[in-house]
């Protein structure tokens, strides 16, 4: 079951990348992810309901659980879309491939049971100097695609924190109940910085915007985040985010695809880099 729900995410959250880019043609960023999130909390919410779960009780308590999503949801995902803004959907996956580096640092600084050694510090420095190589890309052909590049970079950052405060708090918490809080949280900080920096006008009912917010919503969202903090409760939290390594395969299958979208030789040595230190890290 591990296997099946790892390969799972990697296959939907590969795609998520591309459904975001067809999203942003017809609707501002924020408005594009607080609505993608208002509706997979409510569909989260009839679940919780109709399994008569429990949420915590009291304001502090609801709080904690929810404080995890600010980052996993909040920070991370205005700066995906914003960044998207500026660069292609599978350059942005392969620099989100950061996501496990973050993580493991985290990890080592956080979580004592999850420490992690020389192999694996092998591994980061060389997935990461992959990074560094498709930033300084992006960096050569237009400022607008590096700062598209650091924002991705940030998103990333901020789910990792996300990520380890979950497990090293809520780890044990049910994993509908903690995915509906916590993207509520994370939700409630998108909509009012899209009411105040930008304009529900610039929003238009098209196809692709419809499209993509609803995939985004039920698989991107839902289904993929449920078998997230499913496996975050029978994996170590390094091993999960490692999911972060494999998706920009599948986002640059799809995008040269269903896109059209061309990589430059930089990007591809980059990709081969933190595929490489994904495999060391997976070695240790």
């Amino acid at each position: 079951m591990s296997v099946f729900v790892y390969i799972l995410l990697c296959l939907i959250w590969g795609s998520t990348w591309l459904a975001i880019k067809i999203g942003l043609g017809s609707a501002p960023p924020l408005y594009a992810a607080a609505i993608r999130f208002a509706i997979a909390v409510a569909i989260l919410a009839s679940i919780v309901r109709v399994k008569k779960l429990s949420y915590p009780s009291g304001l502090g308590n609801l709080l904690r659980l929810g404080h995890p999503g600010v980052y996993m949801y909040g920070v991370s995902y205005a700066c995906v879309y914003f960044g998207e803004l500026y660069i292609n959907s599978a350059t942005a996956a392969v620099l989100f491939g950061s996501f496990p580096f973050f993580v493991a640092i985290l990890s080592n600084l956080r979580l004592k049971h999850e420490r992690i050694h020389r192999l694996a510090w092998l591994g980061l420095a060389v997935g990461f100097l992959g990074v560094v190589l498709i930033s300084y890309d992006q960096l050569q052909a237009s400022e607008h695609l590096f700062w598209g590049t650091v924002l991705t970079l940030v998103g990333s950052l901020a789910s990792a924190w996300g990520l380890i405060i979950h497990k090293k708090h809520h780890s044990g918490a049910n994993i509908y109940v903690a995915a509906a809080v916590q993207m509520a949280t994370g939700g409630l900080l998108l909509l009012p910085a899209a009411l105040i920096f930008e304009r529900l006008s610039d929003f238009a009912v098209t196809t692709a915007s419809v499209g993509s917010i609803l995939y985004l919503s039920v698989f991107g969202s839902v289904i993929a985040f449920l078998g997230y903090y499913w496996l975050l409760t029978h994996m170590k939290a390094v091993t999960v985010s490692m999911v972060a390594f494999v998706t920009p395969l599948v986002a640059i299958l799809v995008g040269q695809i269903l896109a059209h979208e061309t990589l430059s030789a930089y990007v591809y040595v980059g990709t081969a880099m933190i595929l490489g230190g994904m495999l060391l890290v997976g070695r240790e």
